[in-house]
């Protein structure tokens, strides 16, 4: 009886610091710039063309960009505290067929979100708006947005800031394993993106290595070995199969490998890889 208590006060006090780091961080994110709903911005025929010239270099076709959110989504997963939060707000999100759904729509999303549309094969096509941020905002800000409509469960601010991240990391990753390093087209790629989260309700830093340190810490301490974490890095893989996006235990462990150090290592094990 004494060792059951005793694991039972390990638990809450393992469980109320992971809170406390949780509520810290959250306040870190929500102190960088951002945090209004102000939608896409007015920009010119001229602009729109350079950020379409980005889009193109990095996200290139539907398919690559499903391959894209399959690494991005790999990161989100290796944090149980996360995919906890996403099973709250629709159950079975992340371990289920629904994954494969996410995946689709939001690689949709993000060639939307520089102005590409995905023709019927998947290339890219020109599109004369961005509904990037007006998305966002219908599916993760809490508040009502008609005064029918229940209010809408939000992603955390360090959920959604540490998935973006990972999001523009994984389109950087796949540019530099097929020989591709641009420092300025990478460079454009996160302020564009950066700039489109800040309008969508949510905060991003100018700064990039800000959100790289948060990123390791939260590496450092949320990363462990749990059940839902493995299982739903089983059925991610599952799901790119099934996309036939090529997408390989190897690959997304090289990704993790160069990003999150504790991941990479937790992954190798789960999937019997060299680390």
């Amino acid at each position: 009886m004494a060792e059951r208590s005793t694991e039972h006060n390990a638990t809450t006090h393992w469980e109320r610091s992971i809170n406390e780091r949780l509520k810290r961080w959250n306040a870190v994110v929500t102190a960088w710039e951002g945090g209004a709903f102000e939608g896409p911005p007015d920009v010119d025929e001229e602009d729109k063309e350079q950020v379409r010239q980005i889009g193109l270099s990095l996200w290139r076709s539907l398919l690559h960009a499903q391959r894209i959110m399959v690494h991005a989504y790999a990161a989100l997963l290796s944090v149980p505290e996360f995919v906890a939060e996403a099973h709250r707000r629709q159950s079975g999100r992340f371990s289920t067929s629904t994954l494969r759904q996410a995946i689709q729509s939001t690689a949709t999303t993000m060639c939307q979100a520089f102005w590409l549309d995905p023709d019927r094969s998947g290339n890219l096509m020109p599109r004369d708006h961005t509904p990037f941020t007006g998305i966002v905002y219908a599916l993760h800000y809490k508040e009502r947005l008609t005064p029918t409509s229940p209010p809408k469960p939000s992603i955390s601010p360090l959920a959604m800031a540490f998935f973006l991240f990972h999001i523009i990391r994984a389109a950087e990753f796949l540019a530099e394993q097929q020989g591709c390093r641009n420092e300025a087209v990478f460079a454009a790629h996160y302020r564009h993106l950066a700039m489109l989260l800040r309008r969508s309700h949510y905060h991003f830093p100018d700064d990039r290595t800000q959100v790289e340190t948060l990123c390791r810490q939260v590496d450092e301490v949320l990363v462990r070995e749990h059940p839902e974490t493995q299982a739903c890095w089983q059925n991610l893989l599952v799901q790119g199969e099934a996309l036939n996006l090529g997408v390989t235990a190897q690959s997304v462990h090289a990704f993790l490998r160069a990003t999150l150090p504790n991941a990479a290592n937790l992954f190798a094990r789960c999937f019997g890889l060299d680390r």
